[in-house]
């Protein structure tokens, strides 16, 4: 009878366990619906410091730039038309030493596009620039 009484005992105690745990997910389950309030401030944290200093908010401003034209100033050996296909070419973005451009108007000027292509190009001048080379050496020269 004493086995009886142990496993009775057992069961019991057991039963009493499981019961518990149960109540323990019902109450967490429970209280997952609950909305939480906010915890109310103290009086300390509301009043404010009388060290604290608020700084100024930045001011925008807003800069309009005008565009400025870009000013040649022709080299002072070159005065005649020479001069002024210089200030054309540079001018216009092409950048080259001036005794070569010179030679190389003269050189180009009067033959096809294609021999002053190649020349142009193999002097350094980029191949969109090549037609604006030849325009600003026949405007300034009044042809060839």
């Amino acid at each position: 009878m004493q086995n009886k009484t142990v496993v009775a005992l057992g069961a019991a105690a057991t039963v009493a366990v499981v019961i518990g745990f149960l109540a323990v997910i019902v109450a967490i389950g429970a209280g997952a619906n609950r909305t939480v309030a906010p915890v109310a401030q103290t009086s300390q944290s509301v009043a404010p410091s009388a060290t604290r200093t608020i700084k100024p908010r930045p001011v925008v401003t807003v800069t309009k730039h005008e565009t400025v034209p870009r000013i040649v100033h022709l080299p002072p050996r070159y005065v005649s038309a020479d001069g002024e296909f210089l200030a054309a070419i540079a001018q216009d973005g092409i950048s080259a030493p001036d005794d070569w451009a010179i030679d190389a108007g003269r050189t180009t000027c009067g033959t096809s596009y294609d021999y002053a292509y190649r020349y142009l190009t193999d002097g350094g001048i980029y191949s969109y620039h090549v037609q604006t080379f030849l325009d600003d050496w026949t405007s300034a020269h009044g042809g060839c």
